[in-house]
């Protein structure tokens, strides 16, 4: 798989790596838990990381994770939902400040943050809210890189998909039994707008009445993935970087979905091999501390 850099690229990852129920199945038996991060970093170079959704790392362990991960694998980590779903974005600058840092903090580790809205901000509801915040937020931001996930339907348009793009954020596509297929959409604003040039996809299924379990695929969807390593790899001929994230309900076990996905893709476009050399690598203390 492709490593990470500003260019186009193919980076595709799980939605975490810290499933139990991988172990003798992904991760060997004896492996230990405190092991599961390098290990996985060994077989894919991006992870979303949805604890931060519930509280934000410390510095402590984001060095754990940059000691444990080789140069080029990126941490996709989810805005906490005390800024989009307790607060609704409303008076949580010191919160967003916050996450940020901890953004800047992991360096080139960082991949692009996850903002998640709830299906109840709505654009008639919490449209001026959203819209100010968006605009400071873009400010704030600088090189970091911030893919919003709308779930209210009216925001699911053209003019918001121009309007994140515009200032620099990229929109959200999930595969999602429920959630309407945006790709047509989402790719003009992915390509449409002057160096955005990134997506992120999240790879769900039926979370609700699909497979339950995460050991193996029990629920195969070949057309699906087919579909999508055509997409993929149009958007990376037209010099866009994807990342995009498997969950395990979506086939039953993420991590084959993903080698599933990514041995379509590589017959459609180029998948450098992963991990990459450690020459060159930087030592753990080159993370810049909070």
């Amino acid at each position: 798989m492709s490593g990470t850099g500003s260019g186009a690229g193919i980076y595709l990852g799980a939605s975490s790596w810290t499933f139990e129920g991988w172990r003798g199945i992904f991760y060997p038996d004896t492996l230990p838990r405190s092991d599961y991060l390098s290990y996985y970093a060994r077989r894919f170079p991006t992870v979303e990381v949805n604890t931060s959704f519930y509280a934000l790392p410390e510095a402590g362990v984001l060095i754990r994770w940059a000691e444990s991960v080789p140069p080029g694998f990126t941490f996709a980590l989810k805005v906490p939902r005390q800024i989009t779903h307790e607060k609704r974005l409303a008076q949580s600058d010191a919160e967003t400040l916050a996450f940020l840092d901890v953004m800047r903090a992991l360096g080139p580790a960082a991949g692009p943050a996850l903002l998640q809205l709830p299906p109840a901000l709505s654009r008639r509801q919490y449209g001026r809210t959203l819209a100010d915040y968006l605009e400071w937020l873009a400010r704030q931001a600088g090189g970091l890189r911030i893919a919003v996930e709308a779930r209210a339907a009216d925001l699911m348009t053209p003019s918001f998909g121009r309007f994140l793009a515009e200032r620099g954020f990229a929109p959200v596509l999930v595969d999602r039994q429920g959630t309407p297929d945006l790709f047509a959409l989402w790719r003009n604003c992915w390509l449409g707008t002057g160096g955005l040039r990134f997506a992120f996809v999240r790879w769900i299924g039926d979370d609700r009445n699909g497979p339950k379990g995460d050991r193996e695929i029990t629920a195969p969807r070949d057309e699906a993935l087919d579909l999508w390593a055509s997409r993929l790899a149009e958007l990376y001929h037209a010099g866009c970087a994807v990342f995009g994230y498997m969950h395990n309900p979506y086939e039953g076990h993420a991590p084959a979905s993903v080698e599933r996905l990514a041995a379509r893709v590589a017959s459609l476009a180029p998948l450098p091999a992963w991990p990459p050399a450690e020459k060159g690598r930087e030592p753990p203390g080159q993370l810049r501390l909070l």
